[in-house]
């Protein structure tokens, strides 16, 4: 089994102008496909993440949110582990942000370092 990211990609923009609480009360309710994806044994872990940040370069650092000059990027992950990247395709267009069309998934594999 390899491992897989499940990046979460919204407008930042959008989500930018309401408070946590209102950004997750509009999100699709998450927990059946997660649970379902645990009791698969499939889910290793995943987290939303602020809409501010910081850009990070070699010769200088950006910081503001949301992110500079993106309309889109990355508002949070989901780490999973199956069999191939078709699977892990599929239980991306499972999930209910794709499926409402809330947000895109990008499905990334995890590099095997060992």
């Amino acid at each position: 089994m390899e491992k897989y990211l499940l990046i979460v990609r919204e407008n930042l923009r959008e989500i930018g102008r309401f408070t946590q609480e209102e950004r997750f009360a509009r999100s699709p309710d998450m927990s059946p496909w997660l649970e379902s994806l645990t009791k698969a044994g499939l889910y290793i872990m995943g987290e939303p993440l602020h809409v501010s940040g910081s850009y990070v370069s070699r010769d200088k650092v950006i910081t503001d949110g949301p992110f500079i000059e993106a309309k889109e990027g990355v508002s949070g992950f989901d780490l999973i582990r199956t069999e191939s990247m078709e699977q892990a395709v599929a239980i991306a267009q499972s999930c209910p942000m794709v499926r409402t069309g809330f947000a895109i998934r990008e499905v990334r594999q995890v590099v095997n370092m060992d």
